[in-house]
């Protein structure tokens, strides 16, 4: 059997000058509010309320975005790809206000719910924009930029989750949502017309979706490897989403200190994204993506340990578990978005929905179901299951992982 560096025809080099369009300062928005924003200010303005409160309010987040896939197939369908990608910004960004101006549970969530559900369209609808808008060997590099991009946003958001995670969280809401809603004028920048589904004349009947296709290939190799996507955010997103939390109550390390060694490190990952790219191109998607969750499983692994034993130093220990965690999300990600549009037989609108809503799925069971453990152990407790989490999505995708060639026969 070939490997597939030969089986796949070499990237075109678009450099970083072809690669970054203008409309990508729009997408950064989207980063700024979801890695950004939400895993530092959820979990500090809920927090007064209990566990309960912050599981409560983080699900509805992610739940919104479960409205992704349903997102993807119309947008794909009647071609408004444009339109409900520019219309999401002010909905996200007074969602955001919004979740700042509230002081009760249903407030919360009811804001939640929207800024998740316009995030989700702004991720899903990213993606579908690089790729229906370019060749698909031009894809791993478009890709590797457009998510360097939104981590630049993720570091925005959580600069200003840092200056404001101590006293002034609300504040930080009302500066995240207004600048938000110019994400608007910004995805007008050369943002791509794409065709609807049925009525694009240069894309093949092959590719369009058929009655049952999804439910075929979910049976298939890209099922396996939803699955294994999905586990894998439960876990990473069991940590990120209550993270301060976690690093004040096992690490005894503050707020304002965590936001600013994850923004640290949140910087240096963006710049992994390009690079990631690069790798998926030579050496496979599947290759990106197990590096990156061994990535994540030591970071997680070094947490644990440092969590379980409290040696001399554990507050530093955690510090760079937290760092090890940012530094394997690029690989996550980068690999598990060219694996999405490689195996899907689906609309790729249908696809990065079920792709997106997998992550959102992950963070809603990682906000929920371990709230119990975190009120009676501590919220220290989540480290040892984050980590068993990846353990597991390492065992379930492995097989998917390791092949030699992703795209379906």
């Amino acid at each position: 059997m070939t490997s597939e560096a030969s089986t796949t025809p070499q990237t075109a080099r678009v450099g970083m000058r072809g690669s970054i369009e203008p409309w990508f300062s729009a997408y950064a928005l989207a980063g700024l509010l979801v890695n950004g924003i939400v895993p530092l200010l959820i979990p500090l303005t809920v927090t007064s309320r209990g566990t309960v409160a912050v599981a409560a309010a983080l699900a509805a987040f992610f739940g919104g975005q479960l409205f992704a896939p349903v997102i993807g197939k119309i947008a794909d369908r009647t071609g408004r790809q444009r339109t409900i990608f520019l219309g999401s910004f002010p909905l996200m960004g007074v969602a955001a206000i919004g979740f700042g101006l509230s002081d009760g549970l249903l407030g919360w969530c009811v804001a939640a719910v929207v800024a998740g559900a316009t995030a989700g369209a702004v991720q899903t609808l990213g993606s579908v924009f690089i790729t229906e808008g370019h060749p698909e060997d031009e894809w791993d590099e478009r890709i590797g930029w457009f998510r360097f991009v939104f981590g630049m946003g993720q570091v925005s958001g959580l600069a200003i989750g840092a200056v404001f995670a101590d006293g002034h969280v609300h504040t930080g809401w009302y500066v995240a949502g207004v600048v938000i809603i110019f994400g608007t004028l910004l995805g007008r920048l050369r943002l791509p017309h794409l065709a609807s589904a049925g009525s694009d004349p240069a894309r093949p009947d092959s590719a369009l979706p058929t009655p049952g296709g999804l439910r075929r290939e979910l049976r298939g190799p890209f099922g396996r490897f939803l699955a294994s996507w999905f586990l894998a955010m439960t876990a990473v997103q069991t940590f990120l989403n209550v993270m301060p939390l976690v690093m004040k109550d096992a690490f005894a390390v503050s707020s304002s200190h965590t936001a600013s060694w994850y923004l640290l490190a949140s910087v240096v990952g963006a710049c992994l994204y390009p690079v990631c790219g690069r790798l998926a191109d030579r050496y496979g998607c599947g290759w990106v993506l197990r590096t990156g969750l061994l990535i994540t499983l030591t970071g997680l692994a070094v947490m644990t340990a440092a969590w379980i034993w409290h040696p001399s130093g554990d507050s530093w220990i955690g510090i760079a578990g937290l760092i090890l965690v940012a530094l394997g999300y690029p690989f996550d990600y980068i690999g598990a978005t060219k694996m999405a549009a490689d195996l899907t037989l689906d609309g790729q609108g249908s696809a990065m929905g079920l792709f997106n809503s997998a992550v959102a799925a992950g963070a809603i069971v990682g906000a929920t179901v371990p709230s119990s453990l975190a009120a009676r152990f501590g919220y220290g407790s989540l480290l040892p299951l984050a980590a068993g989490l990846i353990v597991a999505a390492l065992l379930v995708g492995w097989g998917v992982l390791a092949r030699e060639a992703y795209k379906p026969a």
